[in-house]
C-alpha cells in the first residue's frame, strides 16, 4: 500500500498548475526584451546614420568652397595681375559669406596676403607664402 500512496503525493514538474503560467510569462518577457532591444538599436542606427550623413554633406560643401577659393588664389600666384587678384579676393569673400570655417578662411587669407606682399617686393613674404601654401594644402579638418 505504500506504493500507491507515494505515487499520489509525488508531483511532476509539468503537472504543477502554476508552472505553465510561469513558462509563458518568461517567454513573453524574453520576446518583449528582444523586441525592445531591436527597437532601441534600430532607432539608434537611424538617428546616428542621418546625423552622419548631415556631417558628411557639410564637410563636402566646406571642401568644395575651400578648394575653389584655394584654386583662385593659386591662379593669382601663377599670374599676378589685377584680374586674378580680384578673382581671388572675391572667392575669399564668397567663402566667408558661405560660412567657411574660420580657421580655413584665416589660412587662405594669410596665403593671399603673403602672395601680395611677395609680388610687391618683400623677400621674406615669398618664403612665408610658400609655407602658407603648404599649410593651406594640408588644410585643417573640420
Amino acid at each position: 500500500m505504500a506504493l500507491p500512496r507515494a505515487a499520489e503525493t509525488t508531483m511532476r514538474w509539468n503537472a504543477m498548475g502554476g508552472c505553465c503560467r510561469l513558462r509563458t510569462m518568461y517567454k513573453r518577457i524574453v520576446v518583449l526584451g528582444i523586441m525592445g532591444l531591436s527597437f532601441f538599436l534600430g532607432a539608434n542606427y537611424l538617428l546616428v546614420y542621418t546625423l552622419n550623413q548631415q556631417v558628411v554633406r557639410e564637410r563636402e560643401r566646406q571642401d568644395r568652397v575651400y578648394w575653389g577659393t584655394f584654386n583662385a588664389i593659386e591662379q593669382f600666384g601663377e599670374r599676378p595681375d589685377t584680374g586674378t587678384e580680384q578673382k581671388a579676393r572675391s572667392a575669399l569673400e564668397e567663402a566667408r559669406q558661405r560660412s567657411l570655417n574660420k580657421d580655413r578662411v584665416r589660412i587662405l587669407q594669410n596665403y593671399l596676403e603673403d602672395l601680395e606682399r611677395c609680388y610687391q617686393g618683400e623677400r621674406e613674404s615669398c618664403r612665408k607664402a610658400n609655407s602658407d601654401m603648404n599649410e593651406a594644402i594640408r588644410m585643417p579638418k573640420s
